[in-house]
């Protein structure tokens, strides 16, 4: 028995209130595969010919710092002392 036909079983035995409870996970399922399918295409799509010269750079450095060449490129403590580079805050030293 394939596993459709099983899940086809239990459905027809199962009370309507947790069919309910499994009618909406497997909304919810179906929603979170095509959003993960739709950012997916998002990244790997290439840009608009429009596209605005800062989003090209902003693209090109994302690859930039995704490659394995972009050891070194950031302060190791970056995300600790974001503030202190953007603004100019007083480092936090631990």
């Amino acid at each position: 028995m394939s596993t459709k036909e099983r899940l086809l079983n239990e459905i027809s035995q199962a009370p309507d209130f947790l069919l309910e409870e499994v009618l909406t996970f497997f909304l919810f399922l179906k929603q979170r595969l095509s959003e993960r399918n739709s950012e997916h295409q998002a990244i790997s799509a290439p840009l608009n010919p429009k596209t605005p010269n800062f989003l090209l750079k902003a693209r090109e450095i994302g690859q930039a710092l995704s490659s394995s060449q972009a050891d070194g490129l950031l302060p190791t403590d970056f995300a600790k002392n974001l503030d202190h580079y953007l603004y100019g805050a007083p480092k936090i030293e631990e």
